[in-house]
């Protein structure tokens, strides 16, 4: 099995710390004329909003390359028709290292799979700033406060950042709401007690989310996101997997596969692995408005940075 990454604004990188890098270019296609027929079956396996991220990336990626739904775009649903399409893309929640979350298979048996960085592998990136990125971010802050939607199942990805910051020793201090209102409350009853309020992806979803960033700024209190979206809303900073991004990687991958092409150089291999690895993402303005000044090392590591 061989494993490689695809493209400098891809999430997706090498498993292992030493390797050559590996650059090839990748077809983009403008109008629907100049693309190609493209039949695709996709499954996903659970309705997590990490899922519906990767869904909407692949979906826009395809739609920017050329592929129209119902003239040159041909999505395949029936588990009966499968070996229709010219690629069976699979997605899942997996939050395991050595389970794939996205698999691509074409016709001719090439197989592409795209995993989660682990975050105990030995990496510079994984060492410094998954665990203790929060610190790194805000050193001497102790408390962070979080807002979750009660009626809201789909925790793990923010459960499992937040049980990283407690091990480091950070206190955690949860406000639950069960309505939209309660957002503007929630923020108020955090901010005095917390140096920074930690967002999952369905609280910054909320058309009130502006009530909190109001808030935050006027008690200077950080406000940290989940969502990479976010940070065009007025959030200080994340650091996860772009998950959008994601999906517009496999959309690459998806129409190289469709056309009998291996995703790197040809090789022989019918076997790709891929990790997507986290990214920062920082929203310098925000960090203004809510009193908070960030290190040159922390701003040299962000992949998106906002004025």
């Amino acid at each position: 099995m061989r494993e490689g990454h695809i493209m400098e604004r891809s999430h997706l990188k090498f498993r292992y710390i030493v390797m050559l890098a590996v650059i090839f270019s990748v077809s983009l296609f403008t109008f629907a004329s100049q693309a190609s027929q493209l039949r695709v079956a996709l499954s996903a396996l659970d309705s997590s909003m990490v899922t519906e991220h990767i869904q909407s990336g692949l979906q826009s990626e395809l739609t920017r390359q050329g592929y129209v739904a119902g003239s040159n775009l041909t999505w395949i649903n029936n588990q009966s028709k499968l070996t229709l399409s010219d690629v069976n893309v699979t997605i899942s929640a997996s939050t395991s290292e050595n389970t794939p979350f996205i698999t691509l298979v074409n016709q001719q048996g090439l197989l592409t799979e795209i995993s989660r960085n682990a975050i105990h592998l030995n990496t510079e990136l994984a060492e410094h700033y998954e665990v203790n990125f929060i610190t790194k971010l805000l050193p001497g802050i102790n408390t962070i406060g979080v807002i979750i939607d009660k009626n809201i199942d789909d925790m793990s990805n923010a459960e499992q950042f937040l049980a990283q910051q407690q091990q480091k020793g950070m206190q955690i201090v949860y406000h639950y709401i069960e309505t939209n209102e309660e957002l503007r409350v929630a923020t108020r009853t955090l901010a005095p007690n917390v140096d920074v309020i930690y967002l999952p992806f369905h609280i910054t979803d909320m058309p009130e989310l502006e009530q909190v960033i109001t808030v935050a700024e006027r008690n200077n209190v950080a406000l940290i996101g989940e969502d990479h979206r976010s940070i065009n809303k007025g959030i200080l900073a994340v650091y996860n997997i772009d998950y959008l991004q994601v999906g517009r990687d496999t959309a690459d991958l998806l129409v190289r596969l469709a056309e009998g092409n291996d995703a790197l150089n040809g090789s022989n291999d019918n076997h790709n692995h891929y990790v997507a690895q986290p990214v920062l993402s920082l929203n310098l303005d925000a960090a203004a408005r809510m009193g908070v000044e960030l290190s040159s090392e922390i701003i040299d590591k962000a992949k998106v940075i906002i004025e």
